[in-house]
């Protein structure tokens, strides 16, 4: 199975006898056993139990990937490689997909890993009565059978040409499999004392100071697994993360482009190194089309026509970010010759709005924060160019959802993230009718191509499909995309092994020191 299926003939069978192959950027005999790393954090972890928490963030995401398994992983390729799956076929339509479970894996609590411990998972997040936010993640996802110790069956609502590529290949809150057991036996008490098949165990966990793991001795792939301990440690402040790396405090840290000083000096020291990946998707923008001024197509064009994304990128992140045009991004097997970008143009847009002939004034959510506020003006300055007056309000970051779902917005951030194939977002954010198509725009057109890329297999089609997409969304400015997704990661130099920062999770499960 390809990351994108080229056809139903390869997407109908993908089988890999064994142990599955984990790839690296160093040679096996560089790779070192023993000792352990320490991470810096950009958060506190909540927790782990779906149902607790809902969504992991990006440092939940780390601790997850040492603790639990997931069916597949996406290799250096972007390709999905047997994990707790060791096999996976679809059916022609694509509504079902059938999975052999690797043999003999255990949690660690000695609970055997199985299909019906596999679909307890699926149904405990899905049914209503749990209220779990992490079912919106697989609603597409009618069920979850079992029908003999090994085998599991994914029944879908739409068909998924490449399933095995989105949620279920890295450990977020429906991909990381926890033991039954230990949910009911702890639980409420489960969310901090998490049990998963993976390469770590949780040894101890202090809020607001740190979690230790440590090797899992049965694991059944522990002859990939190097470092006895893992330690992660919490430092929400970027400058204070970064000074404890260049001390040796912490070995790792996680950051992002609006540190581009940091990431910048750490470039320069030869006893650290940056890690970058850039992903799929981008940071984007939704405008709510049934509000005015912005129900006007002019007034949406002359916004996107007045942007200077270059200087909003050096502004920000000293030149970093890298501009996007499209939601795919240089990450993504969506290549368009032609995407449809409107042109970066002053004088059209003063242009469409003198056209418009009233005022254009609108408020623009940005989180409460200096970056958030930081980003707001510059987009304030920009526009402000073209005779559109923008309203900075400042909200608590956890409200932009909530508000974005309500439509209780007229513009609003958003983010198209990293993942393996476009559909499940891009049909989400775009298709009539989905709770998150926050333009609150319908077009049949539209549909007919959200429709047609996920149920052809030749990837080829599904190019022609999806940069037909960006032409008419970019066409109709119901959305509009800045930058890239790039992530970032700073280490001691000695630290090798770190795969590609999918999704932004930086996974050390893997790797060793030199």
């Amino acid at each position: 199975m390809t990351a994108a299926v080229r056809s139903v003939a390869l997407a109908r069978l993908f089988l890999v006898a064994g142990f599955a192959i984990w790839l690296s950027v160093a040679p096996a005999s560089a790779q070192k056993k023993g000792g352990s790393i320490t991470m810096g954090l950009e958060l506190d972890i909540p927790g782990f139990d779906p149902l607790k928490v809902g969504v992991y963030d990006t440092a939940a995401l780390t601790a997850s990937s040492a603790l639990f398994d997931t069916l597949t992983y996406l290799d250096a390729n972007g390709k999905p490689q047997p994990k707790l799956a060791v096999s996976w076929e679809p059916s022609e339509d694509f509504k079902m997909w059938t999975f052999k479970l690797r043999a003999g894996v255990k949690f660690h609590d000695g609970t055997p890993l199985n299909a019906e411990a596999y679909k307890a998972n699926f149904d405990r997040q899905k049914d209503p009565a749990n209220k779990c936010r992490c079912a919106f993640y697989i609603s597409n996802v009618k069920d979850v059978q079992a029908p003999d110790e090994l085998t599991l069956v994914y029944n879908l609502n739409d068909p998924s040409v490449n399933f095995p590529s989105l949620l279920i290949s890295y450990a977020n809150q429906n991909g990381a499999i926890h033991s039954p057991t230990a949910w009911k036996n702890k639980g409420d008490d489960y969310n901090r004392n998490p049990v998963g098949t993976g390469p770590y165990i949780l040894k101890s966990w202090t809020a607001g100071d740190r979690m230790i793991l440590e090797k899992n001795p049965n694991y059944w792939d522990k002859d990939k697994v190097y470092f006895d301990r893992i330690t992660l440690k919490p430092l929400p402040d970027a400058q204070s993360r970064f000074a404890s790396l260049q001390s040796g405090e912490v070995d790792l840290i996680w950051d992002d482009e609006y540190s581009a000083d940091s990431i910048q000096k750490a470039q320069k020291d030869s006893k650290l190194a940056v890690h970058t990946y850039t992903g799929s998707g981008a940071v984007v923008y939704a405008m709510n089309t049934k509000t005015p001024p912005l129900d006007d197509v002019r007034v949406r064009q002359a916004l996107v026509m007045a942007l200077d994304r270059k200087k909003m990128s050096q502004a920000i992140t000293n030149g970093l970010a890298k501009p996007a045009s499209n939601p795919y991004g240089d990450g993504s097997w969506v290549k368009c010759k032609d995407d449809g970008a409107l042109p970066e143009d002053l004088e059209k847009a003063k242009a469409l709005i003198k056209d418009y002939g009233k005022p254009v004034e609108f408020k623009m959510l940005v989180t409460a924060t200096p970056r958030g506020r930081n980003v707001g003006q510059v987009l304030q300055q920009l526009w402000k160019r073209a005779g559109v007056n923008m309203e900075i309000e400042q909200v608590d970051q956890a409200t932009i959802p909530p508000r974005a779902f309500m439509r209780q917005f007229q513009l609003t951030p958003w983010r198209i993230v990293d993942f393996a194939d476009p559909d499940t977002q891009m049909y989400a954010n775009f298709k009539t009718g989905s709770p998150v198509a926050l333009a609150n725009y319908s077009n049949p057109e539209l549909d007919k191509l959200l429709d047609h890329a996920r149920v052809t297999a030749d990837q080829n089609k599904r190019i022609e499909d999806y940069c037909a997409i960006s032409r008419l969304i970019n066409k109709e400015a119901i959305w509009f995309w800045t930058f890239q997704n790039t992530y970032y990661a700073m280490s001691s130099a000695k630290v090798k092994g770190l795969p590609n920062m999918y999704s932004g999770v930086i996974d050390v499960s893997r790797a060793w020191k030199e």
